[in-house]
């Protein structure tokens, strides 16, 4: 078998440290990132709380049986925690380096309770972790925080940060890593605030894991590494900044607050035309064990330093905000990452606010037009600190919609803000983001990957084969996350060769249809965990009411279409028609079991 079993639970109030094993039929059934941290926030019986800050609640940071064997895009990262922003039992990913040193440092899983009476941080090295003093790093932005940490612990440490936003208790807070990586969404560095807790630094102690077969994992790895030059080749050539070009171009890119699928003046921020010609500094940059490499990095002409810019942090700070120029997106970007907020929630408050301000509901004194850059600055920094109209922002959009007279305008589900695939013209995506526990995810099953080439009968369709396409990736996005691996990889990844990476690794046996089941349990124990019902799952109404336009065609999302494909999915994950997962659904998959009824 493989090695993955090293639980450490730290308590910050009495600083106590636990050294647990995971049971080898825990791992076999969740395998490890979300699904472990999920199985782990249930049996500890922390239910629905009230408070989504409470110190007792537990952050989970789980890497998973592939991290550390070499497997290509096997450098994820997930932390679980309970959502300020949703409130709602949640996760968010991250790449970099931290899922494979945090098991080199002798750590599989590190759970996280209660509060630290000073702000602190924790060191895990050689198996064990301890609780240091974090007073002189308390109000650093994550930059100089992660720098600081490392020129204690080495440059080989692996370093998870909040900036004043997280300290702030900002419910959208990040927890940044190697810079310019996040765990970005649902607001994991309110959780990391809230227990005063500054950082989590693992360094290595050694440089390699015990897998189960040394030799098919060599094998795999060389067959992963060269079916990736050819099925991801498009990241390693763009990254994910190529897609600003197709979504403008064929009208799926969330503008203007979501008014519009194209937003006016794209082409300033083309990857093709402008980004990769004048900004590009021909440096990709890549997270550990990674041949794709998809990070760009830019800089910006007008204010000079380095940025890794990605696709969602420019529809969020350019797309939604009206923000076309490269050299005031860079700069937006860099400071919402410093501050250490998750940028998709950013650029949905903030465009919120423009949107309010242009129909006349906000004072322009205290609101924002689209494109004022320097405004839109000034509002972050606002939101970071909770202060002045900064303090309604950072509610989250729901909430700021709601204080200011007019929650029917919010674009959220389940409180979480949409990425970059507008549902009116890519209706994959109404599936995606209607049944996603996050909420508005994009990345719950990845719809649009399915929509964008036309596959299922196309962007349009709506029908049975769409639903089940969806489905598909939402059950290999569940191994993703718990395996864990990079969902860039879907091209490559598919059922045959994530059951070989992953028996090669573990020896856990695995055939298609047992790790579909397990896509399935982890799917399921996260709906189950947060009571999910049909009116949980319902889109904004603005979606269903306001037609976008594009190229002299109007789309917009029918209360049908919606019925129809969350009814079918219903049906098909083996849930009743309010949405709940039948007793029969939950006792086949061992969740009644696991949550101990």
């Amino acid at each position: 078998m493989g090695s993955f079993s090293r639980l450490i639970r730290v308590d910050l109030g009495s600083g106590e440290v636990k050294y647990d094993e995971l049971r080898d039929e825990d791992v076999r059934a969740y395998l490890g990132g979300r699904g472990i941290g999920l199985l782990l926030a249930l049996k500890g019986g922390y239910g629905r709380p009230q408070d989504p800050l409470s110190p007792e609640l537990p952050l989970i940071i789980a890497s998973g049986p592939l991290s550390g064997a070499g497997i290509p895009l096997s450098s994820r990262a997930t932390a679980v925690f309970f959502s300020p922003l949703s409130r709602r039992w949640s996760y968010s990913t991250v790449g970099g380096s931290l899922a494979v040193i945090m098991r080199y440092a002798g750590a599989d899983v590190l759970m996280v309770t209660s509060r630290a009476q000073r702000p602190s941080y924790i060191v895990v090295e050689g198996g064990r972790a301890e609780v240091r003093d974090a007073s002189g790093l308390w109000g650093m932005g994550t930059f100089d925080a992660e720098r600081a940490l490392k020129e204690v612990h080495g440059q080989e440490a692996a370093v998870a940060v909040i900036g004043p936003a997280g300290e702030n208790l900002v419910p959208f807070a990040s927890i940044n890593h190697e810079t310019w990586r996040q765990f970005g969404r649902s607001g994991g560095g309110a959780v990391m605030g809230s227990k005063n807790l500054k950082a989590v630094v693992f360094v290595p102690s050694g440089r390699s894991i015990e897998v189960a077969d040394p030799e098919r994992a060599w094998s795999m790895i060389s067959y992963m590494t060269q079916r990736l030059a050819t099925a991801a080749k498009s990241y390693r050539d763009n990254g994910t900044l190529g897609t600003i070009d197709a979504a403008n171009g064929t009208g799926f890119f969330p503008s203007l607050y979501w008014t519009g699928v194209s937003a006016p003046g794209w082409r300033r921020i083309s990857w093709y035309e402008v980004l990769s010609k004048n900004y590009y500094v021909g440096k990709r940059a890549t997270c550990l064990h990674c041949p794709v490499a998809c990070h760009k990095v830019v800089t910006s002409r007008r204010y000079g330093g380095y940025y890794e810019l990605e696709y969602e942090t420019t529809m969020a700070l350019a797309g939604l905000t009206g923000v076309v120029d490269p050299d005031e997106l860079i700069q937006l970007a860099s400071l919402v990452d410093d501050v250490g907020l998750d940028t998709i929630s950013t650029g949905n408050a903030l465009g919120l606010l423009a949107y309010l301000t242009e129909k006349g509901y906000v004072d322009p004194s205290e609101g924002v037009r689209f494109g004022d850059a320097q405004r839109f600055r000034e509002l972050i920094t606002a939101i970071a600190k909770r202060e002045g109209i900064g303090k309604v922002l950072s509610m989250g959009t729901r909430e700021a919609a709601r204080a200011l007279g007019h929650p029917e305008v919010a674009i959220e589900v389940k409180g979480l803000d949409p990425a970059g695939y507008d549902p009116r013209t890519l209706k994959g995506m109404i599936l995606t983001y209607a049944v996603a526990e996050r909420g508005a995810d994009h990345l719950w099953s990845s719809g649009y990957a399915i929509d964008i080439p036309g596959l299922a009968g196309g962007r349009q369709a709506t029908g049975e084969e769409k639903v089940r396409a969806v489905m598909d990736l939402e059950e290999r996005n569940a191994i993703y996350d718990s395996a864990v691996l990079c969902k860039f990889g879907r091209n490559a990844y598919g059922w045959s060769e994530l059951v070989q990476v992953l028996n090669a690794v573990t020896g856990f046996g695995y055939d298609q249809a047992s790790l579909r089941e397990t896509a399935e349990r982890i799917i399921v124990i996260h709906r189950y965990m947060n009571g999910t019902t049909v009116e949980d799952d319902r889109l904004p109404p603005r979606w269903l009411k306001e037609p976008v336009e594009f190229e002299g065609k109007k789309y917009v999302v029918t209360e049908e279409e919606w019925r129809r494909m969350v009814m079918t999915y219903y049906k098909l994950r083996g849930y009743d028609e309010e949405g709940r997962p039948t007793r029969e659904t939950l006792e086949r998959l061992g969740i009644l079991k696991a949550a101990g009824g």
